[in-house]
């Protein structure tokens, strides 16, 4: 072929030929007498590999570039959150037609994975996220000596010549062990696969061992921040943390018969229930890092619908934190969007959110309350057909991250459970 000054694409079949064992991803071949034995100069960049993989276990990346944009930030770039990817596999089994139950266990492959093959730890200890893709360190990359270690996200800067990995992912955050929990449960519930039995218990095992608190409020703590292998453990308690674990310990319970976990979902329930505040009629988030003294800084909205969907017929006392929502979460209307913020200074619209009061207010009964927001929500999807986490760039949270206008799987998620009414806690 003769090339051009202009950047070009192209694409080698070689479908036919045996691919089975390649030694890179591109070759190129000429001789002196081809070209007049001139010196050759060319530039490649992107080459790529496309060999289909239908059923490797796999993890979603979270977030898509902006509209009109080619990427997001590196930090981001190759992130797939555990959280994201457990909603998505709850989403799959809610809809449950052949394709979705395929996705839903390569998911649960991919999962359960992850919680045997860290390159620090053993069994029952998850990372907040791991590399979107390939799953598995390829032959000879082995961190700490182990082999097949699940990968983490990260990039590297050419200008530094170094790889950089975000503290937060690779740290291990109690809800989103619950999360994993959950979803590994609804999928041996669905798929009867003692795998994810087995990797629930593990995760459990470790959440008892590692987070449990002995003092007067209960509960289960943050989890632990930090580089391995030896992170720092967080001392604050999070409501949303333990709704989740409610739920969780419940369901292997229900699962297994052994009643320590049922004692383990009454230990974290009875700090959810400490965290009601009875006088405004609304959760709050949860204690500062002793865990004892209530956080009053951020009220969140997550917390609000999401205790409605995990006590389920015994939410009647919380009701009113949807009404709390409603009056001090919600959006003014303009430009006809009156969603739901995730904290209380409504500079924005948080999807994710949104969607989680439609399956709150599905679940009291209020149907079309929750048919308005589901509709709402819909009218934000963007092209790609994902959902964006937020409706402008920088939506803040009174915490120590931001959402963007960029598509999320987790909203995503959040929009089909809403749309055909899947409460993730108690999915089958």
């Amino acid at each position: 072929m003769i090339l051009s000054k202009d950047w070009t694409r192209y694409a080698i079949d070689v479908s036919g030929h045996n691919t089975s064992y390649m030694l890179g991803g591109f070759g190129w071949v000429t001789a002196a007498d081809e070209n007049g034995s001139r010196g050759i100069k060319f530039y490649l960049d992107d080459i790529s590999w496309n060999k289909p993989r239908p059923n490797d276990p796999r993890l979603l990346v979270s977030f898509e570039p902006p509209p009109g944009e080619t990427g997001v930030h590196p930090v981001l770039r190759n992130a797939a959150f555990t959280y994201d990817n457990a909603l998505a596999l709850l989403a799959f089994l809610a809809r449950g037609t052949e394709d979705d139950l395929h996705r839903a266990r390569l998911l649960a492959d991919a999962l359960a994975y992850t919680s045997r093959h860290d390159r620090y730890y053993a069994q029952g200890r998850l990372r907040n996220a791991y590399m979107g893709g390939d799953l598995v360190c390829p032959p000879g990359w082995t961190p700490n000596d182990r082999l097949g270690t699940a990968r983490l996200p990260g990039f590297y800067d050419i200008g530094q010549k170094m790889w950089f990995e975000d503290e937060f992912q690779v740290s291990t955050s109690t809800g989103n062990v619950a999360w994993v929990m959950v979803a590994l449960l609804a999928a041996q519930a669905r798929f009867d696969n003692p795998a994810y039995l087995e990797a629930a218990r593990g995760l459990g095992e470790w959440v008892e061992t590692a987070t449990r608190a002995s003092d007067a409020l209960g509960g289960y703590t943050g989890g632990y921040e930090g580089w391995g292998p030896s992170p720092a453990k967080c001392g604050y308690k999070s409501t949303e943390h333990n709704l989740d674990l409610y739920v969780a310990f419940e369901r292997l319970y229900e699962a297994t018969g052994d009643q320590r976990w049922r004692t383990a979902a009454l230990h974290a329930r009875r700090f959810v229930e400490a965290m009601w505040d009875t006088e405004e009629g609304k959760f709050w988030t949860g204690t500062d890092t002793d865990g004892l003294t209530i956080n009053k800084t951020v009220i969140p909205l997550d917390v609000q619908a999401w205790a409605v969907l995990a006590f389920r017929t015994e939410a009647g006392p919380y009701a009113a934190a949807l009404d709390y929502a409603q009056a001090h979460h919600r959006m003014d209307g303009g430009a006809g969007n009156d969603g739901f913020d995730f904290n209380t200074d409504c500079d924005g619209t948080w999807y994710e959110g949104t969607a989680q009061m439609a399956l709150a207010y599905r679940a009291l009964g209020r149907h079309d309350e929750a048919n308005r927001l589901t509709d709402l929500v819909a009218l934000a999807q963007l092209p790609s057909g994902s959902i964006p986490a937020a409706s402008l760039d920088g939506l803040t949270t009174g915490f120590d991250w931001l959402y963007f206008h960029q598509g999320h799987v987790g909203a995503t998620a959040w929009y089909l459970l809403a749309a055909c009414n899947g409460n993730p806690y108690w999915i089958k």
